[in-house]
């Protein structure tokens, strides 16, 4: 196959691609900030994000994906070109682009992911669901008979998903994320205390005092925001004890929809799940004690991958140098010319 491969994994919070001889080509940020002028792109990633809420109506930080799928298809392909050329560099081919996605998108959420990617520079495209790939990247191996469940703990969304001889038996996915604690966190200092602050304060205090269960014992933060009485600056403590019930509330919310989704699976795939425990991965997975509290609610033992944020693109990593577990499982890479056709099928149904 001519022209080199990249492997995709476009969230809602991160932007990552990996080679075949580099799983960490690109390890940026889903934002892209922008001209109110001219709607021309400034800058893209981290550099992007950082300048969200510190600029002034000139300039506007948008991010590309919502729950899951492609919500900004301007900019979606404009930012996927950037990280193409920087990664091709000066190559003749066109790259083979490797591109995961929610375990349930609709056909119409699929064609825009082509759509995308091919637009951007991709001679052929495979899409993978994330959690297959998520799951080879915690070491399940594609070979294992019997199911393993795997939860993918992202930023707007939550997937979960039971693999079984490398192909996702039974899957969903919930729209609840860890931003939804970064949220809860902003509406309670702005009610109960008068302090606003922003998604980048509210994500330093999640990951520093915030736990999945009530902290034995307590901890705070010092940090800043502003006062919503005199709009000036202010400096202010915030304790663990003080935030968990809003995390609390939120984790909740997210267990019982999973718990819901369970109920659907057959009781073969499920048993086989509770005999092997559930693996949690994303970054959500970085949240103090959250595998204690997965394993209280569902009452089925749960771990922490390693390094959770980085499952997904270990796993595209892994697909990509191992091209037999994309022919066994049905995947194939689509040519740019006959992905029109794909997207007219797409179309009609």
């Amino acid at each position: 196959m001519k022209g080199m491969k990249i492997g995709v994994d476009f969230g809602s919070y991160s932007l990552r691609m990996c080679t075949e001889s580099n799983q960490n080509a690109v390890d940026e940020m889903s934002a892209a900030a922008f001209s109110s002028d001219s709607g021309e792109p400034i800058v893209y990633g981290r550099r992007a994000d950082v300048l969200d809420g510190r600029t002034d109506t000139d300039i506007s930080v948008t991010k590309m994906i919502k729950n899951g799928v492609i919500s900004d298809f301007t900019y979606a392909e404009k930012i996927l070109t950037a990280y193409f050329s920087r990664v091709c560099g000066a190559r003749i081919y066109k790259p083979n682009v490797l591109i995961t996605l929610p375990f349930d998108v609709t056909n119409i959420e699929k064609k825009i992911f082509l759509d995308a990617v091919t637009r951007a520079g991709a001679g052929r495209a495979c899409l993978v669901e994330g959690i297959l790939a998520s799951a080879l990247g915690v070491g399940i191996s594609q070979e294992k008979v019997g199911g393993r469940m795997i939860i993918d703990l992202g930023h707007q969304t939550t997937e979960i998903g039971i693999v079984s001889m490398g192909t996702v038996a039974a899957g969903a996915t919930v729209r609840h994320g860890s931003f939804d604690i970064d949220s809860a966190i902003i509406r309670h200092l702005k009610k109960d205390r008068d302090i606003i602050i922003g998604i980048h304060t509210a994500k330093l205090i999640k990951h520093k005092i915030a736990s999945a269960v009530k902290r034995e014992c307590e901890t705070s933060i010092m940090t800043s925001g502003k006062s919503g009485i005199d709009d000036m600056p202010i400096s202010f403590e915030v304790t663990s004890t003080e935030i968990f019930p809003f995390v609390d509330e939120q984790i909740s919310s997210l267990i019982s929809e999973i718990h819901s989704h369970l109920q659907n699976i057959s009781p073969e795939l499920l048993s086989d799940a509770a005999d092997h425990g559930i693996t949690l991965c994303g970054g959500g997975a970085l949240l103090f004690d959250i595998a204690e509290r997965f394993e209280k609610e569902l009452d089925i033992r749960c771990s922490v991958a390693e390094n959770p944020e980085k499952a997904r693109i270990s796993g595209i990593y892994q697909i990509m140098k191992n091209r037999e577990i994309l022919e066994n499982n049905g995947y194939q890479f689509i040519f740019k010319d006959n992905i029109r056709d794909r997207l007219k099928k797409y179309d009609k149904i």
